[in-house]
């Protein structure tokens, strides 16, 4: 069930693409499926975000183009309270995301966590016309959601949690990794999981 909503989802971004693909925008612009991580199996591993926990995936680009939508597998956590995340698109320094949110080649995209759902699907987020998201073939970047406030008084509990793939038995995506801010920066996932997520560029 959860499964067939990602695959739904997925299908309608193929749509999407062959759509602008045949008939193009009016700049003759093509929407293409680039970086993704999209097992066909639901989930069994995630990620939990609040004041003392942000988390990322990140990727490597295939496709020159500018970057136009992604989509992560982002569902309301175990906290009783609602709240804001923040989701930037980063470039990498030693592997991991930069520090630094104004590194961000999107601009900060806050999410109210009662809008998320709360079962496994994607949902996606269209950067539109910001400036400064062209991309190239072999460039890394991170997808990191952080947090930003609560409503309620349940301290450090996740109010928003990413979705993915255990990697202990081997690393479910080859061209990234997930990475965990746990107050000291951010570092590689140990166990080499992988969250779930799609990215598209939009090419001339």
């Amino acid at each position: 069930m959860l499964d067939r909503n990602r695959r739904f989802q997925a299908a309608c971004a193929l749509s999407l693409a062959i759509a602008w693909a045949g008939c193009g925008s009016p700049e003759g612009a093509v929407l293409v499926a680039d970086a993704q991580y999209d097992p066909v199996a639901a989930s069994n591993a995630g990620e939990g975000v609040s004041e003392v926990s942000g988390v990322a995936q990140t990727f490597t680009v295939l496709a020159a183009g500018k970057f136009e939508v992604f989509w992560v597998v982002l569902i309301q956590g175990s906290s009783v309270d609602d709240g804001v995340v923040r989701i930037t698109v980063r470039p990498l320094v030693a592997g991991v995301p930069n520090p630094a949110e104004g590194s961000s080649i999107i601009t900060p995209i806050d999410v109210d966590t009662t809008t998320l759902p709360t079962i496994e699907q994607f949902t996606e987020f269209n950067v539109g016309s910001d400036p400064g998201r062209e991309v190239l073939p072999g460039e890394q970047y991170a997808i990191v959601v952080e947090f930003v406030s609560r409503t309620g008084v349940d301290a450090n509990q996740p109010i928003a949690e990413i979705r993915g793939t255990d990697g202990g038995a081997g690393d479910p995506y080859a061209d990234g990794t997930a990475a965990e801010n746990n107050g000291g920066g951010y570092v590689a996932n140990a166990n080499m999981d992988d969250y779930i997520f799609r990215t598209f560029v939009l090419q001339p």
